[in-house]
């Protein structure tokens, strides 16, 4: 076991942000005079770490510019005892030299083995005693590529008996990498069958680790990597006999539960209210405003009015947003790379609109009203009327006396066909359904263009500034939020903190905090006043910032007119970019987690499941009452954004005019 020395210096990152604290322990090797190299390998490596700070450019406040040139040149010594050192190392003495060093400086001393070609002079047995003492040390070497390719055979030996194998292999084809994470190699003897292997026995073991479990069931194959049907339902079959074992072993009293309760009370003071009660959201919606307001038109509306599945610029509320994860969400556990995530307010949202689509649906049916005769009435009726649509459009909605799975296998088809028919609409002004039925492939979601030029603005993610202004007002993870006085107060974010007090002083902010507010400043989103307070600059520019961190996209025609043009600038300065197409990219993504596995592979697939006839048993009436109701969902997501996107055309046009 290698022992710590929390004396040493140690170089993470240019981005940590204790780099100071390390540099300044290696301030007083840098003032000294070093004339030959150290003896002891842990004091070469710290010559190294020291280096690679300075050749990181990261240097201390209080250094002078000729302390900085003076330590450049030191640096340069450094790098000729590092490699007069390294070249000594050979299979005599490669054990011992590893075995002498302390925990932090494995990682340094692997990178120099690789680095400067040790290797060459070191052979396979060796590291297969190094793998014999310490296995963990595979997760280093395979960072290294030379490595890899030097002891190709050794690791593929040594994968293929080590238990934790598996979650490397998962966690280069499969699992979302954290931030800084290395790259790792296998050997290129290590095939596709050697790698299935390796996942079908890690199920099996006692140490599978469950989290790993969901990730190989929806592994998604690619030309190095490939887990059969037969493995796959193995680890789903495995995560759920481990995920009944786990229930069945807690008692209710350790478990948390959260759900929904929706009503409809008479006589309610309000249209719509909510509250929270031992994690239960209880939602109540007005019955008797329900029946004063029964034409069809109002009581689809109700959708987004009392059940609010769009917001007020018809974005669709109910997508996964990454500014809604918690920061236990955003670092706990493994998933996919390719999965769709939602954390605890996503599926709070879910199981929400599937209660309120299924409850609404049972009251209208008290007034004798169905919920597929409002969805018709609007698409091939009220959009022309309202909008000048194309009074042929045309929606099958399935009889109230056919079963669940007849429902779905009736519905199905009928959204390919609006999506379709929506697409003609926009290229032709018409639809001409002889030429919709030449093609009988699916449409893509991202295929579903739009009337509207410019219609959505996305953050553009190539940008720093755009990125780190927008990380630096909004991020709970900011430190600027946390300032004298209003420390007590936990503003989350520095733009909560501007938002609610007027006297933010700059002087009150500590040394490690003004780097990023000179940021701000540099890049003009913040003054400082003659009193020494932090105002903002362009609330219009934060506001757009603030829309895209929050919710990924902004509808550009449902801003204000000085909104608009401020993003126009932003356009132009490379900030944020404009793109047109009926659905918004989150939206998109929302849809094929539903439809399809083309993109997420822990998608719900419901449209291949029901068009090709995979789907569940037809006994199983209760996943197929489910899966109508997110076919229902979808449908009504689908019309509200139609809807959209003639209104915002028809605004247009009338505007033109004048």
């Amino acid at each position: 076991m290698h022992k710590h020395d929390r004396e040493k210096v140690v170089f993470h990152s240019k981005e940590d942000l204790a780099g100071g604290y390390q540099l300044s322990k290696g301030e007083t090797i840098l003032k000294s005079e070093l004339t030959e190299p150290p003896n002891d390998i842990n004091d070469l490596l710290e010559l190294y770490n020291i280096k690679l700070y300075i050749d990181n450019e990261i240097y201390l406040k209080n250094w002078s510019q000729q302390d900085i040139d003076t330590f450049k040149q030191k640096v340069l010594l450094y790098g000729k005892f590092i490699g007069a050192f390294m070249s000594k190392i050979d299979d005599d003495n490669i054990l011992t030299f590893h075995k002498d060093l302390i925990f932090d400086y494995v990682e340094s001393f692997w990178r120099l083995i690789n680095d400067q070609k040790i290797y060459k002079r070191v052979s396979p047995p060796k590291i297969s005693d190094v793998l014999a003492q310490e296995p963990y040390q595979v997760r280093t070497i395979l960072k290294h590529k030379g490595l890899v390719d030097r002891y190709n055979e050794v690791l593929r030996d040594f994968l293929l008996s080590y238990e934790e194998s598996a979650e490397i292999i998962l966690s280069i084809y499969e699992v979302k990498k954290d931030f800084n994470q290395v790259d790792w190699f296998l050997p290129k003897s290590l095939t596709i069958s050697d790698k299935e292997k390796i996942i079908s026995e890690y199920i099996d073991s006692e140490n599978c680790n469950i989290n790993y479990l969901p990730i190989i069931q929806n592994s998604k194959k690619t030309n190095e990597f490939i887990v059969s049907d037969k493995v796959r339902l193995k680890a789903k079959r495995k995560h759920q006999e481990e995920n009944a074992k786990f229930f069945d072993e807690k008692s209710n009293a350790s478990l948390v539960k959260y759900g929904v309760s929706i009503s409809y009370p008479e006589k309610a003071s309000k249209i719509k209210e909510g509250k929270v009660e031992n994690l239960v959201t209880h939602y109540a919606y007005s019955i008797d405003f329900i029946k004063n307001n029964t034409h069809p038109y109002l009581l689809y509306l109700n959708f987004k009015l009392l059940f609010e599945y769009c917001d007020y610029q018809n974005r669709i509320n109910l997508i996964s947003k990454a500014s809604q994860l918690s920061v236990l969400e955003r670092v706990m556990g493994v998933r996919s790379k390719n999965e769709y995530f939602g954390g605890m307010l996503f599926q709070l949202s879910q199981m929400t609109s599937q209660a309120q689509i299924f409850t609404y649906s049972n009251v209208l049916r008290t007034l004798d009203i169905s919920i597929e005769e409002i969805l018709q009435f609007v698409y091939t009726s009220l959009f022309s009327e309202k909008y000048g649509f194309a009074s042929n459009a045309s929606l099958t909605m399935p009889t109230l006396s056919a079963s669940p799975l007849e429902k779905v296998r009736t519905l199905a088809p009928e959204l390919e066909s609006i999506l379709k028919q929506y697409k003609l609409f926009v290229e032709d002004q018409q639809i001409d359904f002889e030429l919709l039925q030449m093609s009988s492939s699916p449409s893509s979601m991202r295929d579903i263009p739009s009337l509207n030029e410019s219609k959505y603005i996305y953050l553009n993610k190539d940008s720093e500034e755009a990125n780190a202004c927008s990380n630096l007002f909004f991020s709970d993870q900011t430190l600027l939020a946390y300032v004298d006085p209003f420390k007590e107060k936990h503003y989350s974010t520095f733009f909560d903190l501007l938002k609610n007090e007027s006297n933010i002083y700059y002087s009150n902010y500590e040394e490690h905090q003004i780097l990023s507010l000179k940021y701000l400043l540099d890049k003009g989103y913040i003054v400082v006043d003659d009193e020494n307070r932090i105002q903002v600059t362009n609330p219009n520019r934060v506001f757009i910032l603030m829309d895209l961190y929050e919710n990924e996209v902004g509808s550009f025609y449902h801003y204000s007119k000085e909104i608009q043009e401020e993003a126009i600038k932003m356009s132009e300065e490379g900030l944020i970019y404009f793109d047109s197409s009926l659905l918004s990219r989150p939206e998109q993504d929302y849809f094929n987690f539903y439809l399809n596995k083309k993109e997420f592979t822990n998608g719900l697939d419901l449209r291949n499941s029901y068009l090709h006839g995979t789907q569940a048993n037809p006994s199983e009436t209760s996943l197929h009452e489910n899966s109508y109701l997110l076919y229902l969902k979808l449908l009504v997501l689908i019309l509200f954004k139609i809807e959209d996107d003639l209104y915002i055309n028809q605004i247009r046009n009338e505007s033109n005019k004048h």
